[in-house]
């Protein structure tokens, strides 16, 4: 009977470490939150929260004010609630002022200091400039749903960066590059014609077919910054537009594995332990064991 008791205790925190550490079979185990610049989320955005929400149960927030945010219920939140925060930005080629006010600015910068991930993409890429991250001024551009094929080349030395994992299996090189998209864009922000971004470590570079056209190395939609103890990353271009996948493209599973790859690497890097979360769980698997 003793030997059945702890074997069934067994069974029961090994359930509890599996669901901890298993985002791929359980799902992430960080939390995620998708912001909405605009009152309800557009179409230009619905594709990219919906991947959001369907594979990562990401909570849908809004800014209801300088620096103070509320979920869609309406209730206040902060963002320390949140591992990772994704703002996606296609249905304008702007910031909204709201953005660009102090306070808004110092929670974002004060959420990734104390550990956050933040994930900035196309025309949010802007904002790392605005947050004074980036000296290097991207351009805003406007819808362009041309249905050309583009990709992503890892940049010099990135080849083996956590968001190029389990390509190779899949029989493609980060080092020659692979294409991603075949839908264009929505509205979108990269570091063209100036670039390639100066704040920030260049993780990929951008092509077109035919490759290499005269603008290769200066797009870098792909740029990893590190602040204080958290990590923001900024995807523009062409690089996420989950229309492309919507819409039935050729390369929809690169366009997902690029980006299960990058909420990945940002929930994990995020520092657990100012969130309260998974540190207690550990501990209990651990006396437990």
């Amino acid at each position: 009977m003793r030997y059945s008791l702890k074997f069934h205790v067994f069974l029961g925190l090994l359930l509890v470490m599996v669901l901890c550490v298993s985002p791929a079979v359980f799902g992430a185990s960080y939390n995620v939150a998708f912001l909405e610049a605009e009152d309800e989320v557009p179409v230009e955005d619905e594709s990219e929260y919906n991947w959001a929400k369907n594979n990562y149960n990401a909570s849908l927030i809004f800014l209801s004010s300088a620096g103070k945010f509320e979920e869609e219920n309406g209730n206040s939140v902060k963002l320390d609630k949140y591992h990772v925060v994704w703002w996606h930005r296609a249905s304008s080629a702007d910031i909204p002022k709201d953005f660009l006010e102090k306070a808004t600015m110092d929670a974002f910068l004060d959420f990734v200091k104390g550990g956050g991930s933040l994930f900035l993409s196309q025309v949010a890429l802007h904002y790392v400039f605005d947050l004074g991250l980036e000296p290097l001024d991207p351009r805003f551009c406007a819808p362009n749903a041309d249905h050309a094929s583009c990709g992503i080349i890892a940049a010099p030395k990135q080849e083996t960066h956590p968001v190029f994992a389990g390509f190779k299996a899949m029989g493609l090189d980060p080092a020659n590059g692979f294409n991603i998209n075949c839908y264009g864009h929505d509205s979108m922000c990269d570091f063209y014609p100036n670039g390639p971004a100066k704040g920030g470590d260049v993780i990929g570079m951008a092509y077109q077919e035919p490759h290499p056209a005269a603008w290769f190395g200066q797009v870098t939609p792909l740029v990893e910054y590190k602040v204080g103890d958290g990590i923001i990353i900024v995807s523009g271009w062409r690089f996420t537009v989950f229309r492309s996948v919507d819409e039935g493209c050729e390369f929809d599973e690169a366009m997902i594995k690029l980006h299960e790859n990058i909420m990945d690497y940002l929930g994990t890097s995020a520092s657990v332990d100012a969130k309260g979360k998974l540190p207690s769980q550990w501990g209990i698997i651990k006396e437990g064991l």
